[in-house]
């Protein structure tokens, strides 16, 4: 049987992406603000109907940058646990101290009540992330921010494509990430994005982007990175992007199918949507631990590679105490099993025909969280 993965990063037909680089070898312009980089800018800016956004180099330089630009660094920030641990990372890069709020159980996203718990007069933003591009409760945050004078940063790293309250879920905040890494659903390799609600907060992101110059590229601040998105995979992006809407529809096709082939079985649940998503991620929450390492150990019989994502919470690793017992839990019962463009309906019956075998041998264990 083939090898089925978590993922399998999408690639385009090979010679739409060759007619580009061709287009690379004759300017000889790979980076700086090429052709390419404005092209995918604005593609970008058509796509989600938002005017300020700024393309970087990856993610993770994306996060950094939005907490220069807002003047977080050094400061208390509330964040989830339960998240790649690039959230929190980027925290400690900048000398922030990450304070995890619990999450809600249905949908894993930062709860608010568990955030307004957390505020102190050292508290100076909320990171909260989109899990699996579940888009938070971005009316609750905006409130309690405002009532304390707090920054906003989402952290929508799996969202691209997602939209809330009918507009692009990157409108929401003082500043939104996205990522652009092989894993995502719109992916240039490696990449990033910040999309800001003003062009003054993103003319100072460029500015931290690259080495703290200004569009004349005279030197205006000592804060300053080379964060740069280089030609070749903002060419890729763009013509990934064209395939994004069927993509999309396609993986849509395969979660639903995944659903329904899992809903008789009475040991696990699935994450509670807020809204669309763009269907990238396959979550399953069993009903303990051991169920889900039983599964584990099966699938992999089975050459079936799904991942414990995210595993563990993140306060087990940057905090000396688990005060977010719903994310700690739900971290050692949660699987992400494959979802990709290309995985077949057939694939997605042989994965669920093994879940639902070994859940019929797992013993009844139920937690305090969901199951």
């Amino acid at each position: 049987m083939k090898p089925l993965y978590v993922t399998k990063t999408f690639l385009p037909p090979f010679e739409e992406y060759c007619e580009l680089l061709r287009q690379i070898w004759d300017t000889h312009l790979v980076t700086n603000d090429g052709p390419f980089y404005q092209e995918f800018e604005k593609k970008l800016k058509e796509y989600t109907k938002l005017g300020h956004l700024a393309c970087v180099g990856n993610g993770t330089l994306a996060l950094q940058i939005a907490l220069h630009a807002l003047e977080i660094v050094g400061k208390d920030v509330i964040t989830t646990p339960f998240t790649h641990v690039s959230t929190s990372n980027c925290l400690i890069w900048e000398r922030c101290h990450p304070v995890y709020a619990d999450i809600d159980p249905g949908t894993l996203n930062i709860d608010p009540v568990q955030i307004e718990a957390k505020i102190t007069p050292r508290t100076a933003a909320i990171l909260a992330v989109h899990v699996y591009g579940n888009p938070c409760d971005v009316d609750a945050i905006a409130d309690i921010a405002a009532r304390h004078r707090l920054k906003v940063v989402y952290d929508g790293a799996h969202a691209f494509g997602v939209l809330c309250k009918g507009r692009s879920i990157f409108g929401y905040g003082d500043l939104s990430m996205t990522s652009f890494n092989a894993t995502k659903g719109l992916h240039t390799v490696e990449g990033g994005a910040l999309f800001a609600k003003d062009a003054e907060t993103i003319r100072q992101v460029r500015k931290l982007a690259y080495f703290g110059m200004d569009e004349r590229k005279q030197i205006v601040q000592q804060w300053g990175m080379n964060a740069k998105m280089i030609e070749f995979c903002a060419a890729l992006g763009i013509i990934n992007l064209r395939y994004l809407p069927a993509s999309i529809q396609r993986r849509k096709a395969l979660y639903e199918r995944y659903l329904s082939l899992l809903a008789q079985n009475e040991k696990v649940r699935f994450q509670k949507l807020t809204g669309d998503i763009n269907y990238s991620y396959m979550p399953v929450i069993f009903e303990s631990r051991e169920c889900k390492r039983h599964v584990l150990k099966e699938l992999a019989k089975d050459s079936i590679y799904p991942r414990e994502y995210f595993y563990p919470s993140l306060e087990a690793v940057f905090s000396d105490r688990i005060e977010c017992e719903v994310a700690s839990d739900i971290a050692d019962r949660i699987l992400c099993l494959p979802m990709s463009d290309y995985l077949s309906m057939e694939d997605v019956e042989r994965v669920c025909a093994n879940v639902n075998e070994t859940c019929g041998k797992c013993e009844g264990v139920h937690t305090a969280h969901g199951l």
